[in-house]
């Protein structure tokens, strides 16, 4: 059995399409998005729905239901109602969905009955999943087609299980092409383990000196360029046992590192099928030998929190000596000797990656660092602090 959660994406996509899955590992924010999504399947007159601190089930059943056409609003906890929520609701009133937004932008999401266009082509401004998921969602729903350009590609899940579920959708291209009228085949889904959650233990074994294998890890071509940031940094990878299951690959990944880890660059088209790991990456690049820069990850500031800004502040809280640089869409982060012990706390800031992140930092020399909240890892990871202290402490 995998010590990490089922993949979070995946499960997400399973639970608004009522596909079934294993759910004895999963987080609190798919918790939220089944809750919604059964009780929309079970659905009256202007249902309100509350996805709790679930980000993407927001996004992913905003499309499902616009598809539909019924009266339905949207809400979310405090930290999900400050998430820009206009990047999928423009491309469904442009198709024909009635949304209205909280001040134009964010949740509770409010949609009311609408019917989209028979055809549509829509081509994605930024790359993002989440966006392409829910005009594909809104496409089965309402039974339409729909031909999506992405120019620079993202997390391809949502097409793997249609595929999967024998849905009329092929890729010609940059285009995504599918007609939503052909009913879907709903399947067990065998979700592999998560890979982010994955990274943090790839990263454990780095900072901790370990050589802990991680079982049955999701490794889709569209989310593992982390692995090639550790090469790049000189760490080195061991895969065995690769298999496909329900149309996603997955392995067994034992990461370590022989010498002293080096800085890197990472910007551009990487950055979407990294996005999840860049907090782990500045940690990491603490403890490197020479500069690490990110560019292009504006995304961060729009997670559960502003992960650029309050990332580097529990750096300089960490370590006051490491040179730091801040930009608009990401940072430099320079190392330096850590000769302060001590007691260092964290503000997490409510986003379980921020946590997660600062509890591998303590692993390198073993410095303690109090949370201002660890409840929030249960979002994603339950049992990881356990965890970590079973491998690593």
């Amino acid at each position: 059995m995998s010590v990490i959660p089922i993949d979070k994406s995946i499960a997400q996509r399973c639970a608004v399409l009522g596909l079934d899955f294993d759910k004895s590992n999963i987080g609190e924010d798919i918790r939220n998005t089944l809750i919604a999504a059964e009780e929309f399947a079970d659905y009256h007159k202007d249902s309100t729905l509350n996805l709790g601190n679930s980000g993407t089930g927001m996004r992913l059943l905003a499309g499902y239901i616009a598809g539909f056409g019924k009266e339905c609003t949207l809400i979310g906890d405090k930290s999900l109602s400050k998430r820009p929520m206009d990047r999928i609701a423009e491309p469904l009133k442009e198709w024909g969905a009635d949304i209205e937004l909280t001040n134009q932008k964010y949740s509770p999401i409010k949609i009311n009955p609408s019917n989209l266009q028979a055809k549509f082509t829509y081509e994605l401004k930024i790359p993002s999943a989440q966006i392409k998921s829910c005009l594909l969602l809104a496409a089965l729903s309402s039974k339409t087609k729909i031909e999506i350009i992405e120019n620079i590609p993202s997390r391809d899940h949502t097409e793997r299980m249609l595929e999967e579920c024998e849905a009329d959708i092929r890729k010609e291209g940059n285009r995504i092409i599918f007609n939503g009228k052909k009913e879907i085949v709903k399947k067990f889904i065998d979700i592999p383990g998560d890979f982010s959650s994955a990274a943090y233990l790839m990263a454990a074994n780095i900072l901790s000196n370990k050589t802990n294998q991680v079982e049955n890890v999701g490794v889709n071509r569209t989310r593992v360029d982390f692995l090639q940031v550790l090469r790049d940094m000189g760490a080195m990878i061991q895969v065995k046992n690769h298999s496909v299951a329900s149309n996603e690959p997955r392995a067994d990944l034992t990461v370590f590192c022989k010498d002293k880890l080096k800085g890197t660059t990472i910007n551009g088209d990487r950055i979407p099928n990294l996005i999840d790991e860049i907090p782990l990456i500045a940690i990491l690049a603490m403890f490197a030998k020479g500069k690490t820069i990110v560019r292009d990850a504006k995304e961060l500031r729009y997670k559960e929190s502003d992960r650029i800004s309050l990332l580097l502040s529990n750096i300089r809280s960490f370590n006051p000596d490491i040179g730091i640089k801040e930009f608009d869409d990401g940072f430099e982060i320079e190392p330096a000797e850590d000769k302060k012990m001590g007691i260092v706390k964290i503000k997490t800031g409510g986003d379980h990656r921020m946590a997660m992140s600062f509890m591998i930092a303590s692993l390198k020399n073993g410095k303690k660092v109090e949370f201002d909240d660890i409840e929030c890892v249960e979002t994603s990871f339950p049992r990881f602090f356990n965890l970590i202290k079973k491998w690593y402490q």
